[in-house]
């Protein structure tokens, strides 16, 4: 349940341009993402893994990936497991 001591929004401007979130939330939690958007975007756009995206910004793994389906983001340097050999 949403506190209602807290304001809500659910658009973001990166770069002078509303970005839309997928859903609400807290203003002081957005303007932290604002602040660190533009280096997620560097970080993905150097090809670096999730999780070294996450220790280079000091959050943890969950809190980027929950940052990156908030905005939409798609990353590109996923490593993908499987197919896995599970007959015996």
């Amino acid at each position: 349940m949403p506190s209602p001591n807290h304001k809500w929004t659910d658009t973001l401007t990166v770069a002078g341009r509303p970005l839309t979130l997928k859903r609400p939330m807290a203003y002081y939690a957005a303007n932290r993402l604002q602040a660190i958007l533009p280096q997620i975007a560097a970080l993905n756009a150097a090809g670096k893994s999730q999780a070294d995206a996450a220790a280079a910004l000091g959050v943890s793994l969950h809190s980027l990936r929950t940052w990156l389906e908030l905005t939409g983001t798609a990353w590109s340097n996923l490593k993908r497991r499987g197919p896995y050999n599970i007959s015996r």
